[in-house]
């Protein structure tokens, strides 16, 4: 398999191939609702540098706020406790104080957006003295989300103008003070910083030994989502400041980090790399990375260490090179990434990886070593393949989406999760995480019913998607109340299905009947995927790439862990009916039998022991769900009352 290497935070883009398809899909805008419940510990991390000039917005008064006019009227915003008020809101920054600037583009836009470019600015009120610095940064908290048609500059001048004409086709251009924030992910729909994430922008060309330097954020775009400003640092920039940007650990090599891999998937080594960015500006010699893996009691299982036979650069476009390494000195605003293949025991369990840099100029007894390390989480298992890690990670940070979050999402709304098979493996099921088992409120209401289907990758284009070509797919299966109490659903396929070495999707269809009864699933954005990694599609539209590890899991082996036998002979007629309703049986003993309506209600409930004739005259007429069930097997029927 092609190795293919993600890099998530880097100031460049590397294209993404995979699995069986070409195809090159884009997203389209979701409906979010910020989290009432989450899992997420976060704390503001102190400064590791002396700030020159420092604002956290508790004073408005040292920023001036405005727009183009010719453009539009949307300002920013500066208070406490500000909050997203459009139709799609993300959720506010994360905040030492709760005081921040908001730029919300999405409330501008209205429920179906405006069509104007827009052009708001966010400016120092007054000039800060930097004649005594060669060398100058800026350091700032920000939580930004991008949707289609955007850009986020920084822009600096040392006379008090600024350009007005800013659009999202301006290119960057440092030498005339203007800075591009996120090149990585502006225009890729719902890539985002993390929030909050910690920038540092190196300005020097347009500031170092000015007397006067004015600092603006300036948004440009039309209906976006929102972008906050925090905590903002102007600063000498240090001679010796390497950053760890992340650290990865992919079984298969690809970028792609499974919250949970079968150890049948794991083969003798699991990749684990690293991307080191020299942000000083003296150019740092023995540049190296280590690795830490502990298991759940903290005992040791791996130490490795990274040096220059592991180091690759990048091409002379910009991609990551991994046909041969390069050696060192790293020079000042160069990146490195480090990658080797780790002997590793597949046992099941927990496990953490601690990445660290370090350089001569840069290690732990330096003053700017808190940016070196970085922590990455997973778990080996038995038969469980999850995307997402909701449970293994200790600090997770999540979403929902589902039938309620697009326009024509209602019913046949889709799902999915992209799965690498190494190996040729049964699988028995998939494991649904519903909102439920995230938030306090769901939006997940019983009654509703979704289908699991596994899905050849190739046939996945933008363009001529087929909702019924699927591989194999489960029954329909109907969400009751016990479900959203639980928070997920696990629904097998009537036997195993056997999956050859390759890239697959599994897919969720969701039907909510108008979206009376919608189902939502967790999206697990903590650590962020190639963007093939979860796929929607939208009835009536397309395939788009929309979130980031959708919570579907894979169940490897025979069974899902239940019984899923059906009922030897069982015969439920006519269907559609009148409300007389015939249960025939082939076997005797004692069973269950159970009736939900669309919304989960049960209307009856009563033990059988043999074929019997239910009068249901008295219900209304729509579609119900019989669940006849022993302590051998289950079977649901879904009928029809006319």
């Amino acid at each position: 398999m092609k190795r293919i290497i993600t890099l998530f935070f880097a100031f460049l883009l590397i294209a993404m191939s995979f699995g069986q398809s070409s195809s090159n899909i884009t997203a389209k805008k979701m409906k979010s609702e910020p989290r009432v419940q989450s899992q997420v510990n976060f704390e503001i991390q102190p400064r590791a540098i002396d700030c020159i000039w420092e604002s956290d917005f508790t004073n408005a008064s040292e920023w001036v706020t405005d727009h183009d006019s010719n453009d539009c009227s949307l300002d920013w915003e500066i208070g406490q406790n500000l909050e997203c008020g459009g139709f799609y809101p993300i959720d506010a920054i994360d905040s030492a104080d709760g005081y921040y600037a908001m730029l919300d583009s999405d409330e501008y836009g209205g429920e179906e957006g405006g069509t104007e470019t827009e052009d708001s600015w966010l400016t120092m009120a007054n000039p800060v003295d930097c004649s005594n610095y060669n060398n100058v940064i800026v350091e700032f908290d920000t939580w930004y989300q991008s949707y289609s048609t955007e850009r986020c500059f920084l822009v600096v001048s040392t006379d008090g103008t600024f350009p007005t004409n800013l659009d999202p086709t301006t290119e960057a251009d440092p030498a005339n003070g203007i800075y591009e924030l996120f090149p990585d992910i502006s225009g890729d729909v719902q890539a985002n910083t993390g929030n909050p994430a910690t920038r540092r922008i190196n300005i020097t060309e347009a500031a170092a030994g000015q007397s006067q330097v004015w600092v603006r954020f300036n948004w440009t775009g039309t209906w976006g989502y929102a972008w906050f400003i925090d905590r903002v640092c102007v600063a000498e920039q240090p001679a010796d400041d390497i950053s760890l940007d992340y650290g990865v650990v992919s079984h298969n090599g690809t970028g792609e980090e499974y919250g949970r891999v079968p150890t049948g998937q794991i083969g003798n080594t699991v990749n684990c790399a690293g991307q080191v960015f020299n942000f000083g500006y003296a150019d740092q010699t023995n540049v190296m990375m280590s690795m830490d893996v502990v298991d759940e009691s903290n005992y040791n299982v791996a130490s490795v260490d990274f040096g220059e036979d592991d180091m690759y650069g990048l091409d002379t476009e910009g991609y990551l090179d991994l046909s041969t390494t390069i050696s060192g000195p790293v020079a000042t605003d160069q990146i490195v990434y480090f990658s080797k293949d780790v002997g590793m025991s597949p046992t099941p369990g927990v496990y953490t990886a601690t990445f660290t840099a370090s350089s001569d100029g840069d290690n732990e007894n330096g003053e700017s070593f808190g940016d070196n390390s970085a922590v990455r989480e997973f778990a080996f298992t038995d038969n469980i393949y999850s995307s997402d890690g909701l449970g293994v990670y200790s600090n997770a940070d999540y979403t929902r989406m589902g039938t309620g979050s697009f326009l024509d999402g209602s019913d046949g709304f889709m799902m999915m999760s992209y799965y690498d098979i190494s190996a040729g493996t049964n699988v028995a099921g998939a494991t649904i995480m519903l909102d439920s088992y995230g938030y306090s409120t769901p939006a997940t209401v019983a009654g509703g019913e979704l289908v699991v289907a596994i899905r050849d990758t190739s046939l996945l284009s933008s363009e001529s998607f087929d909702p019924t070509d699927v591989i194999d797919q489960t029954d329909f299966y109907l969400v009751t109340e016990s479900d959203v109490a639980n928070g997920f659903i696990t629904v097998p396929f009537s036997s195993p299905v056997y999956l050859s070495p390759n890239a697959y999707y599994i897919s969720v269809e969701m039907y909510s009947n108008g979206n009376e009864s919608d189902i939502y699933i967790l999206d697990d954005e903590t650590v962020p995927q190639p963007s093939y990694l979860s796929m929607i599609y939208i009835p009536g539209d397309q395939v788009y790439s929309n979130g980031n590890a959708a919570a579907i899991r894979l169940i490897t082996g025979e069974s899902v862990g239940v019984d899923e036998n059906k009922i030897a002979g069982l015969n439920i007629y006519p269907n559609p009916s009148n409300g007389m309703l015939n249960i025939e049986l082939d076997e005797q003993g004692q069973f269950n039998l159970e009736i939900n309506d669309m919304l989960g209600k049960v209307v009856c409930n009563k033990s059988i022991s043999s074929n019997t004739m239910l009068d249901l005259t008295d219900l209304d007429k729509g579609i119900y769900f019989v669940k006849l069930s022993n302590s051998a097997a289950t079977q649901t029927t879904k009928v029809i009352i006319e």
